[in-house]
């Protein structure tokens, strides 16, 4: 492999977790394998699911979850069956001064037969009602969202299990649940490789700033698509996978976040390549925004670049 392809490719390991396919761009309406992207969009909509639940419930965030359902939805939990998602909203309101979390412990997204979306979740549940009662149970979901080229999925239908009842106490999980739904959007849109700036606008904050080590600071949206334009289009393929994730409290929306991404990736070339880098994210957080919103990254190499034989 050439030099300067070489360190050209040095620069993508440092700007985050990319795991792509911009093979079968071709497929309008389904996918044929499942690609790296599609589980980022399935993720960031599950742990979407359950922020709305872990603060107090308002019409504008009742509206952002809405946007993830579709017209049709099927919903199936203890609290009885719901067709269509026009009676969301009565529904959800019962949780109205419950405090709810969800700790996710395991995630599976396949496809079906159809090209759709499979995602089944192991969670664990902890509510405190108004009353003081408090339970904690170990739940699985089986949901099935539409494939939606690059644009975040709706959800079809979710089932929702209990499975066994616990005795856990009580741990707030929204900044956790909030960060990791904003991680995932952040790299299905990285992984895209297709210079596409749109979708950062909603992620990123005004006054951003990216530190992506190999390169000068990225400040500005045109600057970042004009790196997106560049570098990432040398891929064809590529995959992150997040480790070792933890969170520290700044203030109450504020998130100081660290993360590593095992990546590897294919050139155009057809070289294989694989790194490691640490991520360290400052977050900002308005809970009536879809997303929150990422103000600093400083990102460092762990493992050096190297060539796969």
């Amino acid at each position: 492999m050439k030099l300067n392809t070489f360190c050209f490719f040095i620069t993508i390991l440092l700007l985050t977790s990319c795991n792509d396919s911009s093979k079968d761009m071709d497929m309008p309406e389904t996918i044929k394998e499942l690609k790296s992207p599609q589980k980022h969009l399935a993720k960031a909509q599950i742990y979407r699911w359950y922020q709305l639940y872990e603060r107090e419930l308002s019409d504008v965030r009742i509206n952002n979850t809405m946007d993830m359902l579709a017209d049709d939805i099927f919903l199936k939990s203890s609290a009885g069956e719901m067709k269509g998602k026009k009676n969301y909203p009565d529904r959800v309101k019962v949780f109205k001064g419950w405090e709810n979390a969800h700790h996710v412990d395991n995630i599976e997204v396949n496809l079906d037969e159809n090209g759709g979306l499979l995602l089944e979740a192991d969670i664990r549940y902890q509510n405190i009602q108004p009353s003081g009662d408090k339970s904690s149970y170990k739940i699985h979901y089986n949901t099935k969202l539409t494939v939606d080229d690059f644009n975040l999925p709706n959800f079809n239908s979710i089932e929702i299990v209990p499975t066994e009842e616990s005795q856990e106490s009580y741990v707030d999980a929204y900044p956790v649940n909030r960060v990791k739904s904003l991680m995932h959007y952040w790299l299905a849109n990285m992984e895209r490789l297709d210079g596409e700036v749109t979708p950062f606008k909603e992620l990123l904050a005004p006054d951003f700033e990216l530190n992506f080590s190999t390169s000068s600071k990225i400040t500005s949206i045109d600057a970042l698509k004009t790196w997106l334009n560049g570098t990432p289009k040398q891929l064809k393929e590529s995959e992150h996978t997040p480790k070792d994730f933890s969170i520290k409290n700044i203030t109450d929306n504020e998130y100081e976040v660290t993360v590593f991404f095992n990546w590897k990736g294919v050139t155009k070339e057809d070289v294989k390549l694989k790194a490691v880098t640490k991520h360290v994210w400052h977050v900002l957080d308005n809970i009536n925004d879809r997303f929150a919103k990422i103000v600093k990254v400083d990102v460092t190499q762990i493992s050096p670049f190297e060539v796969v034989e």
